[in-house]
């Protein structure tokens, strides 16, 4: 497989919550914002600004899995030395080169300024798990090799950077299914590799304890989908438009423009928002709850000049959303929106390169 890192805007979401849990005890509103502020801090590559915005909310006020997650997060990073989180696997290969890659997230996590520091570090690492034979290979050849090695033992990986940090998932079962997309712009027939039985579900899950994951990615010429994310549903709407939809706009827009990573996300969450029915009011909160202005933090960034875009495109039709989640705006108008910004900015794009 090639590696490509350009991961699915599922990673911001949250799996949901089981029905009977529904009834549970419920965290105050300060700390259900600490709980947006500290995983979009997460999802920024930054753990020490998403604890700082769990610490200014008194603990008390985390009730549930938020309380259960704030306890994670102090745990894995309010302490001087990484917790080793691999013992579980039983290969030993695999188990080491999980531990290397924990240990690296949990630093690079913790001391942002330092990643290419600790990115080297990495790639030395991984050369001397790999042999003499890797003692001068470059990140694509160590990153080739390791997967080669984890295949000969039952793994499938993906590497590679999911901005801002290196990435390492890794799985032992998938199996292959077609799908028929239809997008803003035309329909596409595209493969599917589907993905389960998970040893490593990557660094923005062990950055936020589990609470989210990638949700699958795109390369040249097939889409690949992380099954546990969707319950196992491949006939929610999540999948449809969360999966389909929006890797579909990446398959799609890896052929025919040269687009930063945030550009590619922008696109793509935007056939996203189109294609979703029941889970539109979930995207659209979730984007609202982690944005930045840091392009090397490809999925906040887009999600903030989404919902500006959106919102300048709903204000000029008369449509003014008050709300940061257009919560206060009819759906189907949201929907029609994001098709309408999609068309603009695929026009703009090919007038440029006449």
């Amino acid at each position: 497989m090639r590696h490509v890192p350009w991961l699915i805007a599922t990673m911001l979401m949250l799996c949901p919550l089981p029905q009977a849990m529904a009834a549970a005890p419920a965290s105050t509103p300060a700390a259900r914002r600490a709980i947006d502020d500290s995983v979009s801090a997460a999802l920024q590559g930054d753990v020490r600004r998403s604890l700082q915005a769990l610490a200014a909310v008194p603990a008390p006020q985390f009730a549930g899995r938020d309380a259960d997650y704030r306890a994670c997060l102090f745990g894995r990073f309010e302490r001087s030395t990484p917790p080793y989180l691999a013992g579980a696997v039983e290969d030993p290969f695999a188990r080491e080169a999980l531990a290397a890659y924990q240990d690296y997230w949990w630093h690079a996590l913790s001391a942002p300024p330092r990643r290419a520091a600790l990115d080297a570090q990495l790639l030395q690492r991984l050369r001397g798990l790999l042999g003499a034979d890797a003692a001068d290979a470059d990140w694509d050849a160590v990153e080739e090799r390791l997967a080669a090695r984890l295949r000969e033992r039952g793994y499938h990986a993906q590497l590679g950077r999911t901005p801002p940090l290196r990435e390492l998932m890794i799985w032992r079962r998938q199996t292959a299914r077609t799908y028929d997309v239809v997008l803003p712009e035309g329909a596409h027939r595209v493969q599917v590799e589907l993905l389960d039985d998970f040893v490593s579900l990557g660094w923005s899950h062990y950055a936020r304890c589990g609470r989210g994951s990638n949700g699958g990615w795109a390369a040249d010429e097939r889409l690949y989908a992380v099954v546990p994310w969707f319950g196992g549903d491949l006939g929610s709407d999540r999948f449809r438009a969360s999966l389909l939809g929006h890797e579909t706009q990446h398959f799609a827009d890896l052929k025919r423009f040269a687009l930063e990573p945030w550009e590619l996300e922008y696109r793509a969450k935007l056939s996203e928002l189109w294609m979703a029915r029941s889970t539109l009011r979930e995207l659209l909160a979730k984007f609202a709850a982690a944005q930045s202005d840091d392009e090397d933090s490809p999925h906040t960034y887009a999600n903030r000049r989404v919902l500006a875009a959106l919102r300048a495109r709903l204000g000029a039709a008369g449509l003014a959303a008050a709300k940061p989640d257009l919560a206060d705006v009819p759906a189907d108008a949201v929907r029609a929106a994001a098709r309408e910004q999609l068309l603009a900015d695929s026009a703009q794009r090919a007038a440029a390169k006449r």
